[in-house]
């Protein structure tokens, strides 16, 4: 850079019209409105850049020569919050920062954010406000869609589980006049199973969608309708004077949802049962009216029933029981334990069955049959299953490189968790995710399983066939499944019940019934596997009978690391 000479004559400043030229064209340019606002109720418009018209589709002419257009624009429901603010800051001379709706001449609703300030002369008398607007409306909708995920049911519109039990809290917490109460309404659709068997599941979610509807339009104005999830929903009256008012609500919504249905080609109309509780507990009314709906769906007749604390002792315990069971798959206080299937000819472990365990962080271990069934009903069983079907395989890629061969592993799969379309891409995804081979995991279905099996059964049962898998029936004798249903189905493997293998030392005609047992599986050319073993007579009779495997206490105990031997 070369010196400025002493004696240079220094650039004369550039002409104030060029500068405004610049100032204006920077302006002009900016991602945002600037405007400069009188200091009046009004806050009338004294400038504004030329990005107000594509913003809201006023032209800068329009904004400058009415004076009431920005007040008009305010959305109803702002207007009041935007001019306080606007006050505010033209008495305290604060910063102005607002976020609020504009009514665009088209309509539209813009969200803007308003930042200004208050400009103050030399002497530091204030002229005007300048500021900007910017446009946040994609930011609004996207946190407005972000809200609607978070809080409410996709399929239905209403609140979801989550934000019902928020809803539940404040109704619970109102002020109310002596006397009065919060009634919870829980409602279950009846027989809505059938509904997605008959016509698939798509149809059952456009039934699910359009009682939503019909639900949001019963409640009163200031209560709350959510969906829990499933065919169950819930309202909230968040206050009743007397029980007959809750129950004019229960009807209400017991004639809204039988409605018939328009599927297009037919129509479908869908009943269901309420149980009432009223009170100011928000966890109890939430027990006491499941109680109670438990007990509307055995009656059949009124279709809804009030609270009980007599008749529904049981129904209590048992939402008590589902919740601890809910609140324990989401903590994952569940192990495996796994228990050798031993090949009667080497007398080696072929596989393990991997065993179910509830490890409560207060009562300790909970038996199986004591929360299995109740993981069922609630559909628990979907996600607790998964999880078994992944942990398993991961133990069993485990196991193979300790034994340094192949070994099976059996899951136990209820018939919820087979009824469940997704089903089989649960299965795929355990073998993905643990690199388990296919042809080395075995499925255990209960007779009950194939007793209850339809189109949507069968084809899922192909589906894994096709994958390698093989299936077995467990407890074979104890139900009633058929010849018809051992031919028609792809089963591989039958597990002769415990109940068989004890009564090796009774009678002879009970070991005729064994034996006929196993001449049957070996005419049908399945692989028999004898549960329930404890002594050495039991394993040799059931080798002796032709049972090509063998399962109980004798070869080792179900225990969380396998073993790796048989104890025989």
């Amino acid at each position: 850079m070369e010196p400025v000479s002493p004696c240079s004559t220094p650039a004369p400043p550039p002409a104030y019209e060029d500068v405004l030229r610049r100032y204006r064209t920077l302006v002009e340019q900016l991602p945002l409105v600037v405007y400069i606002d009188a200091l009046d109720a009004a806050s009338s418009n004294v400038f504004t850049s030329p990005q107000i018209e594509p913003l809201l589709g006023y032209t800068v002419e329009e904004w400058a020569s009415d004076a009431t257009l920005f007040v008009r624009t305010l959305h109803p429901e702002d207007r009041d919050r935007v001019l306080t603010a606007h006050a505010r800051t033209h008495a305290t001379h604060e910063p102005l920062s607002v976020e609020y709706r504009l009514l665009a001449s088209d309509g539209r609703v813009v969200w803007v954010r308003d930042e200004g300030v208050v400009v103050l002369d030399d002497d530091g008398r204030p002229l005007y406000l300048q500021g900007y607007l910017l446009d946040v409306t994609a930011e609004r909708e996207a946190q407005a869609q972000l809200r609607q995920m978070a809080l409410y049911d996709p399929l239905t519109g209403l609140a979801n589980r989550a934000f019902f039990h928020e809803q539940l809290q404040q109704a619970a917490a109102l002020r109310k006049e002596d006397g009065e109460q919060t009634a919870l309404l829980f409602v279950d659709l009846n027989h809505f199973k059938e509904v997605n068997d008959r016509f698939g599941h798509d149809v059952g979610d456009a039934v699910l969608a359009r009682l939503g509807q019909r639900i949001q339009q019963t409640v009163r104005a200031g209560d709350a309708a959510a969906r829990l999830g499933g065919d169950e929903f819930a309202i909230v009256l968040a206050t009743v004077a007397e029980p007959a008012e809750a129950a004019t609500a229960a009807e209400r919504l017991l004639e809204r949802i039988v409605e018939a249905i328009d599927l297009g080609s037919e129509y479908v109309s869908v009943a269901a049962s309420i149980g009432i509780a009223l009170g100011n507990e928000p966890e109890s009314l939430l027990k006491e009216a499941d109680a109670a709906m438990y007990r509307a769906k055995a009656a059949r007749d009124a279709g809804y029933a009030f609270f009980d604390p007599v008749l529904d002792s049981n129904a209590v315990e048992r939402s008590r029981r589902a919740a601890e069971l809910r609140l324990a798959v989401e903590r994952g206080e569940f192990t495996l334990d796994f228990q050798p299937v031993v090949d009667l000819d080497t007398r080696s472990i072929s596989g393990y069955e991997a065993l179910l365990r509830w490890e409560h962080p207060e009562h300790g271990r909970v038996p199986p049959l004591d929360f299995i069934p109740l993981a069922e009903e609630t559909g628990l069983i979907v996600p607790l299953g998964r999880w078994v079907l992944a942990d398993a395989c991961l133990r069993g890629v485990g196991l193979h490189v300790e034994l340094g061969r192949p070994v099976r592993m059996s899951v136990n799969v209820s018939a919820r968790q087979l009824q469940h379309p997704d089903f089989v891409e649960h299965v795929e995804q355990a073998l993905e995710a643990s690199g388990f081979p296919a042809e080395c995991l075995t499925l255990e279905l209960t007779e009950t399983v194939l007793l209850s099996s339809g189109d949507r059964v069968e084809s899922q049962l192909a589906a894994l066939k096709e994958m390698g898998i093989m299936l077995a029936l467990d407890d074979f004798g104890t139900g009633y499944a058929s010849l018809a249903y051992l031919r028609r189905l792809p089963v591989d493997i039958v597990k002769i019940d415990r109940s068989f293998t004890a009564a090796i030392d009774g009678v002879d005609d009970d070991l005729v019934l064994l034996k006929g047992i196993v001449d049957l599986g070996n005419a049908l050319g399945l692989t028999l596997v004898a549960e329930g073993i404890e002594t050495e007579h039991q394993r040799r009779v059931v080798g002796e009978l032709g049972c090509h495997g063998a399962q109980g206490f004798y070869f080792g105990m179900p225990d969380r690391v396998p073993a790796l031997s048989a104890f025989a």
